[in-house]
């Protein structure tokens, strides 16, 4: 059957072994053994991502073609649609784009502010929120992380926004993070702006950027008769933020974005982190209702009771509406970023709609999800791979989500398995230290301190801690690790041939013979195989090389000598035999 005529089933993004085969009209059982031939104990319920069953499929060799079913975007931008009686909110606007390219000195720009003071390595480590005034009109911000290991983060805030400025320095052009940010905008429906920054660098070319994008990206600018606006800007130096920001404005005119104020609030957790003597410290974005202190808030398997609400600069707010970023104490424990955060009337209705997120949320984790990666995974790892135990604690919920998926996401060939056995926000304590000590596990801390107690019984233990600030530098570190528990790499490097001419003595342990290198060379404490037929008959070293009844130190191609090869046994060396010269090391080997 061609491809044309293959039967088309569409499906979503995950699906359980058993809607799987009642789809592919396949017994149970079969799509179980297949599984199970690739290393995959599954059961009825088990959920399988989308390219999992594409694998399955092929492996079976059924004549179907799986397609993916279209995710409703629009439902994750949105949490509710306005009614008639809507009124005006302020846009939500997210600055992304690649690594270095000024995003965090484009926003301390425009608030006045020195963020970017405060982050490690010069990178945004996790989406923070801000809001500034532009013309008596507010405008919310969204600072998203540019590092490759923070793609979780940035979806998260490109699902957020109205509208996405795309930093594009002026004198690097489109790179990898651009394309992403392009991607996550157009997946959120939101609407681009991209500000070409760095107009004061020499070698600043603008047209570049516009080249770029319009080719590559059909982000055609409107001075080429596109619909994209390009402003070029220097956040160093100031120049062109207004007209962005008027710009943004403009954009945000055209959406007629409004939010309802009457309703219950409702909005998504930014971040979430414990701080002492404040506890539970939650950023939420709120996206429609009115937020105030005393509500009683729920988030996934989080409630709690709104204690303070300030608002990012740290005042304390009476309320806060539509598009407004906050932050609140008084959750009971910390809710996962992502969330979708609702209000509910009373501490009782809030703890019963936990619970029941907390029995779905079991029951779905009873059925482990296995994705395409595991499987191909499975597929292709020898039994014989070691395993590295990592504990990971983290300053805030969306970094630790950030570093956990980054450090799943490191590629061992099948020749390591990296076992995060353990997890969660905050300092490292003791039970972090007993739990490493008993599975021989090493702790990443990233972005938090180590308590003097809880050092002192990690060097009694003999437990690694290892703190950092900058992603990217923990990556390299577990990589490194996981290399040295690699076995070296057995090397053998071809020398040269010889065709033994004579037998001058045969010992115990030793031969002198003679011959001809026919190529290469031949040179003392290399080793050699003795061939005869064509067969192996023996490995020997040589110990010592004479030309012309002189010690050699090499004797190349066409030349005689002699030999001495030290034996591990007896060995019958035969005039017309081979010798093949060859050295042999230990390389250590990398995942690279």
């Amino acid at each position: 059957m061609s491809q044309a005529e293959k039967k088309v089933l569409v499906i979503a993004d995950s699906i359980t072994v058993g809607e799987l085969a009642e789809t592919l009209n396949l017994p149970v059982t079969q799509l179980v053994g297949e599984l199970f031939k690739n290393g995959i104990v599954a059961t009825i319920n088990q959920r399988i991502d989308f390219e999992t069953a594409e694998i399955i499929v092929e492996e079976l060799g059924l004549d179907v073609e799986l397609r993916r079913k279209e995710a409703e975007t629009a439902s994750i931008q949105r949490l509710h649609k306005p009614s008639e009686a809507a009124s005006e909110r302020p846009p939500i606007v997210a600055v992304m784009g690649h690594v270095d390219h000024g995003k965090t000195t484009l926003l301390d720009t425009i608030l006045g502010t020195k963020t970017v003071t405060g982050e490690a390595g010069g990178i945004t480590q996790h989406i923070s929120a801000y809001q500034t005034i532009r013309n008596g009109r507010p405008i919310t911000l969204l600072d998203t992380p540019g590092h490759e290991a923070f793609a979780a983060l940035r979806q998260h805030g490109a699902a957020l926004t109205d509208v996405v400025i795309i930093v594009v320095a002026a004198d690097d052009g489109v790179m990898p993070q651009t394309v992403e940010a392009i991607r996550f905008a157009r997946s959120a429906n939101a609407r681009i702006v991209v500000a070409i920054n760095k107009m004061d660098k020499e070698g600043a070319n603008p047209d570049m950027v516009k080249a770029q994008l319009a080719s590559e990206h059909q982000l055609n600018p409107e001075e080429w008769g596109g619909d994209t606006i390009m402003v070029p800007i220097s956040a160093k130096m100031n120049e062109g933020i207004d007209k962005l920001l008027d710009m943004v404005l403009l954009v945000a005119d055209m959406e007629e974005l409004k939010a309802d104020t009457d309703v219950p609030a409702e909005g998504l957790v930014i971040e979430a982190h414990m701080e002492k003597g404040k506890g539970s410290v939650v950023n939420l974005l709120v996206e429609q209702g009115m937020l105030k202190p005393g509500h009683f808030l729920v988030a996934g398997t989080a409630y709690g009771k709104v204690r303070t609400l300030v608002d990012f600069a740290g005042k304390t707010l009476k309320e806060a509406g539509p598009s407004t970023p906050v932050t609140v104490t008084g959750f009971k424990e910390l809710p996962q970023f992502g969330d979708v955060f609702t209000i509910v009337k009373n501490e009782k209705e809030a703890r019963l709609m936990v619970e029941r997120t907390k029995i779905e949320a079991e029951r779905n984790a009873a059925s482990t999800n296995v994705t395409g990666a595991d499987i191909l995974k499975m597929m292709t790892q020898k039994h014989d791979t070691q395993d590295l135990n990592v504990i990971v604690k983290a300053d805030v919920q969306g970094s630790l989500t950030s570093v956990m998926d980054s450090l799943r996401l490191v590629d061992t060939k099948g020749q390591i398995t990296l076992r995060i056995i353990g997890s969660g926000v905050g300092n490292v304590n003791e039970s972090d230290v007993r739990l490493a000590e008993s599975s021989d596990a090493i702790i990443y801390g990233f972005n938090i301190e180590l308590p003097p107690a809880v050092k002192r019984l990690a060097m009694r233990d003999k437990v690694q801690i290892r703190l950092y600030r900058v992603i990217y530098e923990l990556l390299d570190d577990a990589r490194q690790s996981m290399e040295q528990m690699l076995a070296p790499e057995v090397v053998e490097t071809e020398v040269g041939k010889l065709t033994v001419k004579g037998v001058f003595r045969t010992m115990k342990e030793e031969v002198i013979c003679g011959g001809e290198v026919t190529s290469g060379k031949v040179m003392p404490n290399v080793l050699a195989r003795v061939l005869r037929g064509g067969d192996q008959i023996a490995e020997v070293e040589v110990t010592n090389v004479q030309r012309q009844q002189q010690e050699a130190k090499e004797v190349f191609e066409g030349e005689m000598c002699g030999l001495s090869l030290k034996t591990v046994k007896k060995l019958i060396v035969e005039e017309g035999d081979k010798l093949e010269f060859f050295t042999r090391e230990l390389v250590k080997r990398t995942l690279s």
